[in-house]
């Protein structure tokens, strides 16, 4: 899952279809899987999303329905970040790069 959100970042030549397998398969199991698996699937559906808008609006619709994500990080100040305000924040942002 870590490799494919590193692939949803830095590969701009694959097709968005590419990911819709993936999106589906953290839609459907992301609250069954252990805390390493489950975060690195949430930073996953965080990097497809911020790929492009139309990545955008299919993975908010799946942050929406699976809600939050708890990751059980143990004694320490780690947090799990909500999918849906951090893609948003993050296309903000590279649209007021590109404005630039």
């Amino acid at each position: 899952w870590s490799l494919l959100a590193n692939i949803a970042i830095k590969n701009k030549t694959l097709h968005d279809e590419f990911f819709t397998p993936y999106l589906e398969e953290i839609k459907a199991n992301i609250h069954n899987e252990k805390n390493r698996k489950k975060e690195a699937m949430n930073s996953a559906l965080i990097a497809i999303g911020i790929r492009n808008e139309d990545l955008a609006r299919k993975a908010i619709e799946i942050a929406r329905e699976i809600g939050k994500v708890q990751v059980d990080h143990g004694a320490t100040s780690c947090k799990t970040p909500d999918a849906e305000p951090y893609i948003q924040k993050a296309r903000e942002r590279a649209e007021k790069k590109k404005v630039k």
